[in-house]
């Protein structure tokens, strides 16, 4: 049986492009620094809440499409990678 964590994806629109996240950037999120210890939905919902009109902003200015884009995070690297149609668009610091 599959652990209903599992298949939760987290998003939120701004500006006409919609950040997502799935299970294993939920658990990448919950190893930066500044998230340890915070539990879900919390800590997914405010990491997009917190960096959505940036990136939405980047996209913008970079002539991005609208639409949307995954997220997936390299915690190491404090970068989070953003990907439409599993293509990647977008890289930003954290």
């Amino acid at each position: 049986m599959t652990d209903s964590t599992e298949s939760r994806r987290y998003s939120v629109s701004r500006e006409g492009y919609v950040f997502r996240l799935d299970a294993a950037a939920v658990r990448a999120v919950k190893a930066l620094p500044d998230c340890e210890g915070k539990e879900e939905p919390a800590v997914a919902e405010e990491f997009l809440k917190s960096h959505a009109e940036a990136w939405a902003d980047a996209l913008a200015s970079a002539g991005a499409e609208h639409g949307d884009y995954d997220l997936r995070i390299d915690e190491h690297q404090g970068k989070a990678h953003l990907s439409r149609a599993g293509m990647l668009v977008f890289s930003a610091d954290l």
